[in-house]
């Protein structure tokens, strides 16, 4: 059987190492491409096949959830794995409601990625039991009023304001117009009730996005 083809996509390279290390237990498991660049990754999947990629929601240049769309886009047979530090309850919810074929926390067990990728690659899906319960809840009512009320771009957006970036120069991590960028800041404020970014970064960091 021909081996899989995997991408690691981490701004960190000692976490890329390690999931490599990880991987490298699975003899029909190849890495391809590490790299914690979205426009490499893509241009690779243009370019060779790849069976799976596993992503930090939290990347630089382009959010996990747009580099998502663009990978589904490219091939929608290829597997995603999402990864995050963040907040599981949050995120994983979010990632399966976006596409993704899994979620892992980066707070548990590095062996839960292994079991993961193993899952994915026959065929099946991989998220946190919660979650699987909160979304089998919430198909039985309209809406589930313990989600924040945000888009995953405004969460992306969001996060950036609570690190201290401008307008501008969240545009340019995000390829936007700078009237874009502040059309998603009043929206932020308007949803969450906020008056200013001192509000945001506790609500930020009461949620743990941060």
């Amino acid at each position: 059987m021909k081996p899989a083809s995997v991408i690691i996509m981490d701004e960190h390279p000692i976490v890329r190492m390690s999931i490599e290390v990880l991987l490298q237990k699975n003899k029909n498991i190849v890495i391809t491409l590490k790299s914690g660049d979205c426009h490499e990754a893509l241009d690779h999947i243009r370019h060779h096949p790849v069976d799976m990629v596993i992503l930090d929601i939290d990347l630089p240049g382009m959010d996990g959830f747009t580099l998502l769309k663009r990978i589904k886009k490219l091939n929608n047979k290829i597997k995603v794995l999402f990864l995050s530090s963040k907040s599981e309850s949050f995120y994983a919810g979010r990632a399966m409601r976006a596409g993704a074929n899994g979620f892992v926390s980066k707070r548990k067990d590095l062996g839960d990625i292994y079991n993961a990728v193993q899952m994915l690659l026959g065929g099946y899906s991989f998220f946190p039991a919660d979650t699987l319960n909160l979304i089998n809840h919430s198909t039985t009512r309209k809406g589930n009023p313990t989600d924040m009320p945000l888009s995953n771009r405004e969460v992306t957006v969001l996060r950036y304001l609570a690190n201290g970036l401008s307008n501008k120069e969240i545009a340019a991590q995000l390829l936007l117009s700078n009237k874009t960028i502040s059309a998603h800041k009043s929206n932020i404020y308007m949803k969450l009730g906020v008056q200013s970014i001192v509000e945001l970064i506790d609500y930020a960091k009461d949620h743990e996005l941060l």
